[in-house]
């Protein structure tokens, strides 16, 4: 039993019922199939790390998943991490020197392959073990039969025979049962282990494992397990499951709790650590035997982990979801209790000994019931003095973004801010939002990047109405060098630097004035590039001699990414801390810097003004990744107060008492009432702009944006007078559909002065043809569900194709340097490549993009899945509801392509794609839009992206009709003629074939038309004519040729109103 990471997959039917059962009991089995239902998802991811993270091993969670799915980097590694969890504490176990035999049992097993990872890979540590597979008997059944039908698992398993039991002893070796046993029947589970193993012997040590199993029962259910456990006399338990470090109502917790919810397969007896401990105690386990500890925290253990191990897993695929990743660890826990013959037998006094808490976690109330935002957790300590802090959200609408730069106003006469580029609800952005408090503000606009952008910096100077973007990424493995100044309200690109990094620390340094530019500069330490590499260089930009790297006598901070830069008067020297370093660990170390008039940098660890770090634990609460500075008083330096806001430590979980805190720990803070999720936020002295994360597996938290009140400024508890005024909105994100937090709406676009609305391709299901004819009579495009299109996307591995397709065959594809593909401004080139080493770069992320042709006369014929590729075709079929398609076939393209987005166009013919693998996003448009995009006459694409474009761009977009299509594998969406369209992937390679048709019964051009995109020949044929018609007007003057034109123009009009 594994919680669902919410893509289902590997679905299997529940075997009929051979009996009517009562209402007590469908209840209980439903609610039974639902847990089993998670483990369908869970193996598949855990099948993804296996075939990445393990590469070059034997693979076993392969036998147990129709199809290889690769999960997102966040997932994968939050995965890895569980797994190598589970699989030390297991290995430990083995390794334990002893005589006894030794008994690993694991609890609510689902379809995980623990045993073969040890009897295949380890087996000198299973000559004396045996592993016990425990889970619902129906689940156990199919996990049998795979075992049965596989070789690669049986061959491992000596003897194995199956019983045809319906429960009970399913199947067991001389190393192996699987036991067909619900957890909650205890009795059962004792006999059939007794009986078989003998359990209970004395020469027996056993190890319980339960990971996310026992989490799904009721508390009394699963503390009956904890007390059934402790009974046997030399046992060890091994429980990896959730748990709430920081309460209900952390974002993270509300969305985690609200997935299973929705799942209905809610965590009932989830809690803190502190409980989890306190019930093993309970249950009679000692309490100096029982080890609990965050994975967050393992992450960091060297005798969990080597920093060899880290770096290394940052070379299978790009990472940088580091906040994320934190988040996931520090709700998840792993326990480890053990009881042995040499323990005392009389435990009660060691249930008096509470569990020892981590000092920086708070004891939190035990229930798992999400609490309000009106719910006030303000209760504090009255040996000290703790400052409230309120977290008022912005009225009016907001559009989500994290990961952004915020910059201040470019004049002095308003207050207002600005928030630039980041990750939005689907892409990154390119685009600024202006929040302000006064009634009319125009907008604030940021640099004309060509791309998306976020981790970088904007600095401001002085007053603020200066500032200089740095850097930044596009993925992990794209930073930027570009930077920006904006001078006056306008900004200009200045001096690249040296080379691409992102999440660098920046500050002013200097003192400003504008009649000298060389008083000032901004100084960067640290970030990281797009190979991976963590920089230690510390570089000074002016805006005469652009970026200078600066040289430093001594000792230097370790390289880093992501830390923390403060100033002190006169801005040349100041405070350096916190970040990650490049395996993966957040720094403890606090430096400070300053700048020598030969231009050199000096560093000292510690600081004289920090004397109080010299405890640990401040170190700990200021060391953060990812976290924001502001400053408890005015905005000068003399007597300044810094703040560290939100961002993620190295151990435990920042909590409402410890998310703000100021440098020199002088003031207590804690957050009440909202709770902002304060990860990938960005600040403007108080004001906490963007920011949320992707929580795990479990759905995506927006924080709306707030302003920090303190309670010395009690009046502005309520409300604040700050809101969003301008949002440059995509034009394709007027909609943000599905977001479960903060979403912005269509009525909240509408406010933002954007007319356009963003309409959703409905999804139908064809009963039979007479329904697909009924679909192009309405003329519009639909997605098409529940269509059987063949074995393809079970089959169409990349191995599966390059054996059909052949590995050598050469193909013609399309090679750009660029993620958007413009045919007008043909950005891209044509290449001859062999078929396997395309397939490989285009599952790496090159920008590739295969549209197949006819081999037999590509410039003549159109090409036809069925002639050009024998190998694969009979895998992908058309269902009858879609024989007219196939009556009218013209062509059927086969299309693979990576990251790369597809030019805006229309076709001629009506088609329909069929996606095979991979998740396409398509923007779709009405032939009555056609005017808007600047097609040139008789082209038939645009080079407008409309996935990036906005209302400030390309205002005339605002009265077009766009339709927003997400199309998933094995669904078929129906594009009717002259629909304008564009495609990018949304994940990884996408592949999928295209099938064009005629459902015209005349009109069509004669001759040749490969593409299936020629226009109609009466419109070839009117362009003809109206070349003749202007010659004809040749030799008159201008306005005799244009009064007549301009009424021809008209005429053409009304007549094709009749």
């Amino acid at each position: 039993m594994f919680e669902n990471d919410s893509i289902h997959a590997f679905q299997r039917a529940t075997p009929k019922r051979t009996h009517e059962p009562n209402m007590s009991s469908m209840a209980t089995s439903t609610k039974d199939d639902f847990i089993m239902d998670t483990n369908n998802s869970s193996i598949v991811s855990k099948r993804s790390v296996e075939k990445l993270y393990y590469a070059g091993q034997p693979e076993y969670f392969r036998y147990f998943v129709n199809k290889f799915k690769r999960r997102s980097p966040l997932i994968n590694r939050g995965y890895w991490l569980r797994m190598r969890a589970i699989e030390h504490t297991v290995q430990r176990f083995l390794e334990e020197p002893t005589t006894k035999r030794k008994v690993v049992v694991n609890l609510g097993c689902g379809y995980d392959p623990l045993p073969w990872l040890f009897l295949g890979k380890l087996p000198h540590l299973c000559n004396n073990a045996t592993f016990i597979d425990v889970d619902y008997a129906q689940l156990m059944e199919r996990k049998c039969e795979v075992i049965d039908r596989t070789e690669q698992l049986k061959v491992l398993l000596p003897g194995l025979k199956l019983t045809g039991r319906d429960h009970g002893l399913l199947a067991h070796s001389t190393n192996y049962a699987a036991i067909g046993c619900d957890l909650r029947n205890l009795d059962l589970l004792t006999l059939v282990l007794q009986d078989h193993l003998q359990i209970e012997d004395c020469s027996v040590a056993i190890l319980f494992v339960a990971e996310v199993s026992v989490a799904y029962m009721t508390r009394d259910a699963s503390q009956a397990v904890l007390e059934w456990a402790a009974r046997y006399s030399d046992v060890r338990f091994c429980l990896l499951e959730q748990h709430l470090p920081d309460g209900a109502d952390h974002p993270f917790a509300q969305t985690m709790l609200r997935h299973f919810e929705k799942l209905r397969t809610p965590l009932h007896a989830i809690g803190t650590m502190d409980d989890m401990k306190q019930r093993f105690m309970n249950a009679g386990w000692l309490a100096r035997k029982v080890d609990i500890k965050p994975l967050w925290d393992l992450w960091s253990d060297p005798d969990f982990l080597t920093a060899d191990q880290r770096r290394a897993l940052d070379k299978i695929e790009p990472f940088d979801e580091w906040e994320e990743f934190a988040l996931f660890g520090s709700h998840y826990f792993l326990l480890v209790a053990r009881k042995t013959d040499e323990d005392p037998s009389d435990v009660q006094s060691d249930l008096s000994s509470r569990p020892t808490a981590d000092p920086t976690h708070v004891k939190m109330p035990t229930s798992a019931r999400l609490k309000s935002d009106d719910e006030d957790d303000s209760s504090t300590s009255s040996e000290d003095h703790v400052t409230l802090v309120t977290a008022i959200p912005l009225s009016g609408p907001h559009f989500p973004r994290r990961f952004a730069a915020a910059f201040p106003t470019d004049s002095r006469q308003s207050e207002s801010a600005g928030l630039l580029a980041g990750l939005g609800t689907k892409e990154r952005l390119s685009t600024a939002d202006t929040y302000t408090t006064v009634e009319e503000v125009d907008p604030l606009c940021g640099p004309a990047v060509s791309h998306g952008l976020m981790c970088h910096t904007i600095t401001a100077f002085g007053d603020g109405t200066d500032c200089l973007l740095v850097g930044g990424r596009m993925s992990p493995n794209a930073a930027s060098a570009a930077c920006w100044l904006r001078r006056d309200g306008h900004w200009s690109q200045v001096a690249s630097l040296p080379e691409g990094r992102y999440r660098h620390a920046a500050i002013q340094v200097g003192p400003y004035t504008r009649a000298g530019a060389m008083d000032c500069g901004v100084l960067v330490i640290g970030g990281k590039t797009s190979d991976g590499r963590v920089l230690a260089d510390s570089l000074l930009w002016t805006e005469l001699r652009g970026w200078v790297t600066l040289r430093s006598d001594g000792r230097l901070p370790p390289a880093r990414f992501g830390a923390n830069i403060t100033p002190q008067s006169p801005y040349v020297l100041g405070q350096l801390f916190g970040g990650m370093s490049d395996e993966g660990i957040i720094l403890n170390d606090i430096w400070s810097w300053s700048m020598d008039d030969d231009g050199q940098i000096r560093y000292g660890e510690g600081s004289v003004s920090l004397a109080s770090l010299a405890n640990g634990l401040l170190r700990h609460k200021i060391s953060r990744f990812g976290a924001q500075i502001c400053f408890s008083g005015p905005r000068s330096i003399d007597g300044l107060g810094v703040l560290i806001v939100g961002g993620i430590t190295g151990r435990g979980m920042l909590a409402r008492d410890t998310e703000i805190t100021d440098l020199d720990d002088s003031t207590k803070f804690r957050i009440v009432g909202h709770r902002p999720l304060l990860v990938g936020h960005s600040l403007v002295d108080r004001l906490v702009l963007g920011g949320g994360a992707t929580c795990f597996s479990f759905g995506t938290h927006w924080s709306q944006s707030c302003l920090l009140s303190f309670d010395d400024v009690l009046e502005q508890r309520a409300t604040t007078p700050w809101r969003l005024a301008h949002a440059d909105v995509p034009h394709s994100k007027l909609s943000t559909e599905g977001q479960p937090v903060s979403a912005v709406t269509h009525a909240d676009a509408g406010a933002l002065g954007l007319t356009a609305t963003l309409e959703t391709v409905p999804r139908v299901s064809l009963a039979d043809e007479a329904a697909f004819r009924s679909v192009l009579d309405a003329g519009k495009p639909v997605i098409l569900t529940g269509c059987d299109i063949g074995s393809c996307t079970m089959k169409w591995t990349n191995e599966y194709l390059k054996n059909g397709i052949g590995h050598d065959r050469d193909i013609v594809v399309h090679v750009s340097p660029e993620s958007k593909m413009d045919f007008q401004a043909k950005n891209f080139t044509y290449e001859t490549q062999r078929f396997g080493p395309f397939l490989d770069a285009v599952s790496a992320g090159s920008k590739l993009y295969l549209r197949a042709l006819s081999t037999r006369s590509p410039s003549e014929a159109p090409t036809n899945l069925t002639t050009d590729f024998p190998g694969i075709a009979p895998d992908f079929i058309l269902p009858e509801a879609l024989s007219f398609i196939t009556e009218h076939q013209h062509s059927s393209p086969l299309r693979i392509s990576g990251p790369v987005t597809m030019w805006l166009h229309y076709d001629v013919m009506a088609n329909i794609l069929c996606q095979i693998r991979g998740t396409k996003r398509l923007l779709l448009y009405p032939p009555s839009d056609v005017s808007a995009f600047g097609i040139p006459p008789g082209a038939s694409s645009s080079s407008i992206d409309v996935f990036t474009a906005t209302s400030a761009t390309h205002p005339q977009l605002a009265a077009t009709h766009p339709h927003e299509v997400v199309l998933a594998p094995g669904e078929i969406l129906y594009i009717p003629p002259l629909w304008l369209h564009t495609a990018a992937p949304t994940e990884g390679m996408s592949v999928a074939v295209n099938v064009f048709f005629r459902n015209l019964e005349k009109g069509y051009a004669a001759g040749r038309d490969v593409y299936g995109n020629r226009d109609l020949a009466a419109y070839e044929k009117g362009r003809r004519d109206v070349r003749g018609m202007v010659k004809g007007f040749e030799g008159l003057s201008g306005d005799v040729r244009k009064f007549y034109l301009e009424r021809l123009v008209q005429e053409m009009r009304q007549l094709s109103e009749l």
